[in-house]
């Protein structure tokens, strides 16, 4: 199993209904520092008036606009949430993507373009952006909440940081608190691995997971044994043949990925990472690991920071808030709050509206925060 750092929507429960969306929209080209142009939205109140932007910075790879998946959008989910609360929701095309019209995740890729994603080049076309929407006169004394998910918290903090444009209050979702070569190194020990799958089979808590629990006709333990294992049989899982599938059957199964994947860096192996890991270049990888971590960037970051993190995050782990609250403590700083959230993921439970057509207590709380800022 492959561990991508990004919010992923895989839909493996049928959703229950066609989105309706309650916000107009207005789609712009803006010109990025370097000449490239992308593609914009910005979502509005049907009343059409705003105090509070909220401009999103999504996770790892080839987003859009949109994140269009079959039968609704990502992001107009999350432009419902804060449109309801009275707040704008920008998003934007990353460089070289485009809308496309193949599922399941609808997409079209300019490689060129695309191999220009890239920390600090994200960074100054978010600022680009942010200047954009501040010299619209009917903005221009808005509040700007940067919205920063998985990957995109990373880039947030580095904008609020540079003070180049004006940024009100950070929003981190999925709190990257290390340098990307230390959390895909821990990704890639099995850990978040097994925080996912104990989150789904581990009935008694006892952090493993039994026979009968992984053979459970639960509905949803079913749809997860297919998706995490293609159902394959529960002594084919338990490699080490102890009766229970713990972080020992995990890297067991997984080798020495980190090593591997290290390796297809190191030889400039963009098409194997592309096919075998996640779809980004060798040269991501290479600028994020010089990268300065989050941990100490933020305590220079005098805004209001607010974190939003599932217990149960299986790309980032939970610890990491508790220390960065620490850190603040120790350093006496008061502008971070954090929100931490029981039986949550990575995505704050976004399947919750995908098989309810409601807001897990994540999403709402963020909402919530947006309209208070």
């Amino acid at each position: 199993m492959k561990k991508l750092f990004k919010c992923t929507f895989v839909v493996i429960l049928s959703f229950i209904s066609i989105q309706v969306q309650a916000f107009t929209s207005e789609i712009k080209t803006i010109t990025l520092s370097d000449g490239e142009k992308t593609t914009t939205r910005l979502c509005l109140p049907e009343e059409g008036q705003v105090n509070t932007i909220v401009v999103t910075i999504q996770g790892t790879g080839p987003q859009t606009y949109l994140t269009k998946r079959e039968g609704f959008n990502y992001c107009d989910v999350l432009a419902d949430g804060f449109c309801e609360k009275g707040v704008g929701f920008f998003t934007y095309n990353r460089r070289g993507v485009d809308i496309g019209e193949t599922p399941p995740l609808f997409e079209k890729i300019d490689s060129k373009k695309y191999s220009k994603y890239l920390p600090y080049n994200e960074a100054a076309d978010v600022e680009t952006m942010i200047t954009y929407l501040r010299k619209d006169k009917r903005f221009k004394n808005c509040k700007i909440i940067l919205y920063g998910i998985s990957e995109g918290t990373i880039i947030a903090s580095m904008v609020a940081e540079r003070k180049k444009v004006e940024v009100d209050a950070l929003f981190l979702h999925g709190y990257a608190h290390d340098n990307m070569y230390d959390i895909i190194k821990w990704q890639n020990t099995g850990e978040g691995s097994m925080i996912m799958i104990n989150s789904i089979f581990d009935k008694n808590e006892d952090k493993a997971v039994d026979r009968e629990e992984y053979e459970s006709e639960d509905p949803t333990v079913a749809a997860y044994r297919g998706y995490l294992f293609q159902n394959k049989p529960f002594d084919s899982i338990n490699v080490v043949q102890d009766n229970f599938i713990d972080i020992k059957d995990i890297m067991a199964m997984r080798g020495d990925f980190q090593g591997l994947l290290m390796t297809k860096i190191a030889e400039n192996n963009g098409l194997w990472i592309w096919i075998n890991y996640t779809r980004v270049t060798v040269e991501w990888f290479r600028e994020h690991f010089a990268l300065e971590p989050n941990k100490t960037r933020l305590l220079r970051v005098d805004i209001p920071i607010y974190i939003f993190h599932g217990k149960e995050d299986a790309n980032v782990p939970v610890e990491d808030v508790y220390d960065l609250e620490v850190r603040f403590k120790t350093c006496n700083k008061s502008n971070l709050k954090t929100f931490v959230f029981d039986k949550h993921n990575h995505d704050l439970n976004f399947q919750d509206w995908i098989t309810t057509d409601k807001y897990s207590e994540g999403l709402q709380k963020l909402f919530e925060s947006a309209k208070e800022i």
